[in-house]
């Protein structure tokens, strides 16, 4: 592949933002000279949905919040496509401000907004591991290889001629890419992006064989409990035919337990989920490991344009994503609109 206008390398809702804004804003930019890739089976990062037998469970991102006038219009039409719906205005107590769930699971969005960029001819590819970023002298030159569903590394590549790139993987990934490919940042840019460090969380998946006893609307949020912090029952939640119970571990348990494998985590976690439950009684089981959920402290500004240090720079580099002007999926939102944003205005 050459002479590429723009990559946006992650599918997760900051790059796919990224690739809209890119090629509908007033300055748009040719859909053919836009892609996304991603080195998932499945575009979303942490829009997840998992199906275990008929069960239909958010695993990641379980719903989300609406606060600036850019994501509202932006929600607002998602909402009259039928794409998203609100859930709730409160776990536990009723505070006025909507949660919002996604029609068939969290990962539908993701799947909706990518199949909108393909419409409108914007390649999105998945399956595609980027190894390597380096500069070249007529663009940006990126190594990538497929992988198939056991992680198995296929065909390699080379993208060259890259005009502007978007990263939207996790800093320390995206940084390891660059690392890679002998590419040096500045100091002030090292610096400020080697200190972004990210939480980790265990997901519990829980299929069970009658509703759970959790109060409506299905869920408690519980940021100061030392095992669960958020629990969901997705079939009250109006994703799933049969209950199951979505169990997100607090950080610093999950940090303590990251080390041992499922079976341990099971062990450790399984009494208190089964409490919580009861009477229900669990009949499969899953764990989700999420190494980077968000970030512990955000940079402050919603998306970082980088600069190389030692050559000629041949483009824009944008480091957009979770890491970036907040954690919550609003932010992810602002971060893919202020890359897309900063490309064009480069």
């Amino acid at each position: 592949m050459a002479s590429l206008g723009v990559l946006i390398i992650g599918a997760g809702l900051s790059g796919l933002t990224a690739a809209n804004r890119l090629v509908r804003g007033l300055d748009g930019v040719d859909p053919a000279q836009v892609a996304v890739i991603e080195r998932g089976l499945t575009v979303g990062g942490r829009l997840a949905t998992k199906r275990i037998g008929r069960a239909t469970l958010d695993h990641g991102a379980q719903f989300f919040t609406v606060r600036s006038d850019e994501f509202r219009r932006e929600v607002d039409e998602w909402l009259a496509a039928g794409v998203v719906e609100e859930w709730c205005r409160g776990f536990g107590e009723v505070d006025g401000y909507p949660r919002y769930r996604v029609a068939g699971g969290m990962n539908e969005l993701a799947r909706y907004l990518a199949s909108d960029l393909a419409g409108a001819g914007v390649d999105v590819a998945t399956g595609r591991r980027v190894t390597a970023i380096r500069p070249g002298d007529q663009g940006w030159r990126i190594d990538d290889e497929e992988a198939d569903r056991d992680g198995r590394a296929g065909r390699q590549q080379t993208i060259t001629d890259v005009s502007a790139l978007v990263v939207t993987p996790p800093v320390p990934l995206a940084l390891e890419l660059l690392e890679a490919g002998g590419t040096l940042l500045t100091p002030d840019c090292s610096s400020t992006l080697d200190g972004l460090a990210y939480h980790r969380v265990i997901a519990l998946l829980a299929v069970l064989d009658r509703p759970p006893d959790l109060p409506a609307p299905g869920a408690l949020q519980r940021p100061d409990d030392p095992t669960f912090t958020f629990v969901a029952d997705n079939q009250a939640k109006g994703i799933s035919p049969v209950p199951a119970v979505t169990f997100h571990t607090a950080h610093a348990r999950s940090a303590d337990l990251w080390p041992a494998d499922d079976d341990e985590i099971v062990e450790a976690l399984l009494p208190t989920a089964r409490q919580m439950v009861a009477p229900a009684e669990i009949v499969e089981l899953q764990i989700e490991r999420w190494r980077y959920t968000g970030p512990v402290r955000s940079h402050p500004d919603p998306c970082l344009v980088a600069t190389v240090a030692g050559v000629p720079q041949p483009g824009p580099l944008v480091f957009a994503g979770d890491g970036f002007g907040g954690s919550k999926l609003e932010g992810a939102y602002l971060s893919g609109l202020a890359a897309g944003a900063a490309v064009t205005a480069s």
